[in-house]
């Protein structure tokens, strides 16, 4: 047998291992079959070169070719063969017996960097044996075992693709800023609140949004959410703002991957706003009493995807401000996520099955792309997250939130929450407020009720509050948009708009019993005040009447007006202070539902037409 070596890159081929479409040319082909096997060398050579680099080449994006047309270099993602789910396996066997949440994680933690250097150990090898003209700067994350190469050019890529565990060299994907709405049209005929607008001003009610998925019961019980930690992925947060100052965990509560901003930062607003609705102060937040810890995943347009990976990281197991020293015991119970963009895309998939591995609840804004069906953002169309649509005050489905189905088909969002002019602290001051609109606003009221739900349910996992927010839902307060998407009919739960419906966090900590309404209210000082895809439920709720948006509850025929806000107060227990009158203290159109007095230039006439916040008139007639 005569064989030959082909040195670039090393093959050797044998006479019997000639392919057989060349071996029949040569019996068959009247000139070359008058050559000697030798005389082949070159064909077979180039042949196999061709084949070999072709496999290689089928590895990189054509999007990289296309911009090594016009550029020297890139930057790319490198995918591993099986990514972290070896690790992630091995992390479902064996944490089950391990005691102690921060154990367990720190354990996730080293399974899924033993992967990291195994997987990428030849790359690593490849890369640190270039050239110095070739020299490119790398960046390594456990969490998805991926690997980011800097300034890569077309044959540091040639020869990353012919390793045999890389399964994939792609563009780094760039999430963009959702869209800051100031006003939706689909609220028709509501009066604006007096709340768009910059301001400095601290109501002495709670949000709108706060009231409506029943927080305030949730407080009167003594529940503000203690013990539990947030983690917000977004713009970062402005930690000395008066709504966010008292709960924030300043050791291993903040990283900045791009700028290493060593304390909290943010240069948009998005951050602090969403944090202000999960966790603030004085009735802007669902979840005053929990902890929050942030990460700066997106800057002041956009969220580069090594900046959302890191945070990704850094949210599986804090560190310090320099991205070293983890302690992983200072995890979050729940991270929001208020962007998102695209269908069916699963590049930060890796990333949220670490979270679940470890236990870490994730929420995700559902997308503003509405009102087209199909329109849900990834990642909060994948299955293992909760994924949030946004609704108004008047309990409807708002035009820009994104509709199911997902791209195989299945129910999205998966619940829907208070995300059409919502008002939350802003970055521009300690104490500004803005009001805006999108289903990340929604996002952020979900987390917050995850907060108080947990509080409420120590060892609750993610199907506990899965299931507890998907059955407690209120349903019979939404109004059907009649698109059917993906042929799910809106008058069903869950569709394909609203989900399972909107949520109800006092009948979810209540196991789905409507609890009692609150006998205490808080007294206002003159600047500030104390302050949830599976078949539908089986319980139906008993439809109120067209001129009441206050919900019924499921298990219990009893109508809560919602006639009192409670609102945080510093000790554990609420104070009890007497009943407010009808009107809490109004002199014009006053709305109970949502606790809300209307400004005087709104008449009695009008005021009767305002049913779907129970208003009343508190003015002279």
């Amino acid at each position: 047998m005569v064989c030959l070596i082909i040195e670039h890159p090393e093959v050797v081929v044998c006479e019997h291992a000639i392919p057989k479409h060349i071996s029949q040319d040569l019996q068959l082909n009247p000139i070359t079959s008058q050559l000697s096997f030798f005389d082949h060398y070159n064909m077979v050579k180039f042949a196999v070169i061709a084949a070999v680099g072709a496999f290689a080449t089928a590895k990189i994006s054509p999007s990289i070719h296309r911009h090594l047309e016009a550029n020297h270099d890139v930057d790319v993602v490198v995918e591993f063969r099986d990514g972290n789910q070896p690790a992630l396996r091995a992390a479902n066997l064996e944490t089950a017996t391990i005691q102690t949440r921060g154990a367990r994680i720190a354990h996730v933690r080293s399974l899924l960097e033993s992967n990291m250097e195994t997987s990428q150990r030849a790359a690593v090898e490849l890369l640190s044996s270039q050239p110095e003209a070739f020299t490119t700067r790398v960046e390594s994350f456990y969490i998805n075992g991926n690997m980011h190469v800097y300034g890569a050019n077309r044959i540091v890529l040639d020869e990353l693709a012919k390793l045999d565990n890389v399964a994939h060299i792609r563009l780094p994907v760039v999430v963009d800023l959702p869209v800051i709405n100031d006003e939706d049209d689909n609220v028709v005929g509501l009066p604006v609140l007096d709340l768009l607008s910059n301001s400095t001003s601290v109501q002495a009610a709670n949000e709108w949004g706060v009231n409506l998925i029943s927080a305030p019961t949730v407080w009167a019980g003594g529940n503000r959410g203690e013990g539990v930690v947030v983690g917000i992925l977004d713009t970062g947060a402005i930690h000395t703002h008066d709504d966010l100052k008292t709960n924030w965990r300043s050791t291993y509560g903040w990283f900045d991957p791009t700028d290493k901003s060593p304390t909290p930062i943010d240069t948009n607003g998005h951050g602090t706003h969403v944090a202000g609705s999960s966790v603030g102060q004085n009735g802007i937040g669902v979840a005053p009493g929990a902890t929050w810890i942030a990460c700066r995943g997106c800057t002041t347009s956009s969220c580069p995807e090594a900046a959302l990976t890191a945070c990704a990281q850094f949210l599986l197991c804090p560190t310090d401000v320099t991205g070293k020293n983890p302690k992983c015991e200072l995890a979050p119970d729940v991270i929001n996520n208020s962007w998102g963009g695209g269908s069916g895309s699963n590049w930060y998939q890796a990333n949220v099955d670490a979270w679940r591995a470890a236990g870490i609840i994730p929420v995700f804004a559902n997308g503003n792309a509405g009102p087209n069906c199909g329109t849900a953002n990834s990642p909060g169309d994948y299955k293992n997250v909760i994924g949030v649509g946004a609704v108004g005050v008047d309990d409807k489905l708002a035009s820009f939130s994104s509709r199911g189905p997902t791209k195989d088909g299945r129910v999205k969002p998966d619940v829907s929450a208070p995300g059409n002019q919502v008002r939350s602290a802003w970055h521009t001051g300690n104490n500004a407020y803005k009001t805006i609109s999108g289903t990340s606003m929604a996002s952020p009221h979900v987390t917050g009720a995850v907060a108080l739900y947990l509080s409420a349910n120590k060892a609750a996992t993610y199907d506990d509050v899965y299931k507890a927010f998907t059955t407690t839902v209120d349903t019979a307060t939404l109004t059907p948009n009649n698109t059917n998407c993906g042929g799910v009919s809106d008058a069903t739960y869950p569709n394909n708009n609203y989900g399972f419906g909107r949520i109800n966090i006092a009948r979810a900590t209540s196991g789905g019993i409507a609890p009692p309404s609150p006998s205490s209210t808080p007294v206002p000082t003159s600047t500030s005040s104390a302050p949830s895809t599976a078949a539908p439920s089986s319980a139906a709720p008993i439809t109120p009447t067209p001129t009441t948006l206050d919900p019924v509850p499921t298990s219990a025929p009893t109508n809560v007006p919602v006639t009192s806000t409670v609102a945080p107060v510093p000790t554990s227990a609420p104070t009890t202070v007497p009943a407010p009158t009808p009107c809490n203290g109004c002199t014009a159109c006053y709305a109970t539902l949502i606790d809300y007095c209307f400004p005087p230039r709104y008449t009695q006439a009008q005021c009767t037409t305002f049913t779907h916040f129970n208003a009343i008139w508190c003015g002279k007639k």
